[in-house]
């Protein structure tokens, strides 16, 4: 398994690699965007604008200068954007001042701007797209490749983004349902506490720009885990550890309990509405050319390039260390496990951290991935991923990651080349004739000949 796990971790920080140079870029894209579209209000009424360049302000911070000509005026023309702030800070996208070739907007000029153009939706794309202007990308690969192996290679990139949500989730689930048997049902809600943990991270680096990206990065996805760790240790003393032992349908209907107090919970201190989490690592990454061109952004490209990276860590994690010897001594027999110096219940309780870090990583990718999170996401994506916890075989860890893997392949690719408005149904049906060929999953097994208890998962 190591050696199987080796090159995906070199794909994976080439992946993380890639990332990270396409964000050294001199200029921020959302406010490249913003200058550009400002180029076509200010420039000379009724002229179609041809974008020149894009280029920093010299000696300004968070200022963007666009060269642009009109067929009518042989002289260049220029327009001066000034931000109130830049990557990863407060008012990125907020202009503060324009000035063009015939001088500065006034303060009134400014605010017609903002009111009556910026504000509007759709507005900066439609002005974008009557320039000749394109977002700038970081070009990896020159490789040219047919239309359909490009549109497969973009698929598959869709569906490692995907599975970066589902997977931990899953391999959530599996750690607490091998230890002990029972099926956790919160743990959609504590992926969404780590969603809001991962906006928090946003807000913190937002407000501390001199962090730089690194930094910025690990903060989010510490904070994100912190605040799930804690919560889910907490709804662990309270709930899980006393049940632990309780018959399943106890268990079970006390962990529905606990999900719905924690919408409620993030309901009341965050607010019903959906929050929106602004771009962060927007610039395109162009992996192949050709007639359809692989395009992913930064963020994806970091969200797959450390899910593969920490999916093979934990699986290996639990499969070598130490702990994970215990994990499977008391997922074996709890009360041998006990004799031999092992105490179940810290065993139990870190593995509830550990699953709800993972979890967080679920609800870190929802909000990073897809730009926002709401209070009442946890039931759909907790019941998704449950489902692929079962699908890989119940308690099985690399079952659950794999389960994750297929059920993203699936709708990925039913969206891709199929009606998307059916996918839910033909993905549940396909699902069900999985079980009915495979009760126990993909790498389930079945009950144990011997003392009428399931045999462990591996």
């Amino acid at each position: 398994m190591i050696g199987a796990a080796r090159p995906a971790a070199i794909m994976a920080l080439l992946f993380c690699a890639a990332a990270l140079l396409a964000a050294c870029s001199s200029v921020d894209r959302q406010q490249a965007r913003i200058c550009v579209a400002v180029a076509t209000a200010v420039a000379p009424a009724g002229q179609p604008v041809s974008i020149q360049a894009v280029i920093p302000l010299e000696g300004v911070s968070h200022a963007v200068r666009v060269n642009y000509t009109v067929p009518n005026m042989h002289l260049p023309l220029y327009v001066d954007c000034a931000f109130a702030g830049g990557t990863l800070e407060m008012g990125r996208r907020d202009v503060i001042g324009v000035r063009g070739y015939d001088g500065a907007l006034t303060e009134l000029q400014l605010l017609t701007l903002h009111r009556w153009f910026l504000s509007q939706d759709g507005a900066v794309s439609r002005a974008i797209a009557e320039t000749n202007w394109q977002a700038p990308g970081l070009q990896v690969s020159s490789i040219a490749l047919p239309k359909s192996v490009g549109f497969a290679l973009q698929q598959v990139t869709n569906i490692l983004n995907l599975a970066a949500l589902y997977s931990p989730l899953a391999l959530a689930f599996a750690l607490v349902y091998g230890l002990i048997r029972r099926i956790h049902m919160a743990f959609g809600q504590i992926a969404v506490i780590g969603g809001y943990g991962a906006i928090i991270g946003i807000v913190t680096v937002v407000s501390m720009p001199s962090l730089g990206l690194v930094s910025s990065v690990l903060v989010i996805l510490v904070m994100a885990g912190a605040l799930a760790a804690l919560w889910s240790w907490l709804v662990g003393r309270a709930v899980i550890l006393p049940l632990a032992d309780s018959p399943d349908r106890a268990f079970i209907i006390a962990t529905i309990g606990l999900g719905i107090a924690l919408s409620e919970m993030l309901r009341l201190t965050q607010g019903a509405r959906e929050i929106w989490v602004q771009p962060l690592l927007d610039t395109p990454v162009i992996l192949t050319q050709g007639a359809f061109p692989v395009v992913v952004t930064e963020m994806r490209l970091l969200i797959i390039g450390l899910a593969l990276v920490i999916l093979p860590a934990v699986l290996l994690f639990m499969r070598y260390s130490a702990f994970g010897r215990a994990w499977r001594a008391v997922a074996d027999d709890r009360v041998m496990a006990r004799l031999n110096g092992i105490d179940p219940a810290q065993v139990t309780g870190t593995t509830l951290v550990l699953a709800s870090t993972l979890a967080a990583g679920g609800g870190t990718v929802l909000a990073l991935s897809y730009g926002s999170i709401t209070y009442s996401m946890g039931l759909i994506i907790g019941l998704k991923a449950l489902l692929a916890s079962l699908v890989g075989g119940a308690g099985s860890l690399l079952g659950a990651v794999l389960g994750g893997l297929l059920i993203a392949m699936l709708e990925t690719l039913w969206s891709a080349y199929f009606d998307s408005s059916s996918r839910d149904i033909v993905v549940l049906g396909l699902l069900t004739l999985l079980f009915v060929l495979r009760p126990n999953g993909l790498l389930g097994r079945g009950a144990a000949l011997e003392e009428d208890h399931a045999v462990r998962p591996s």
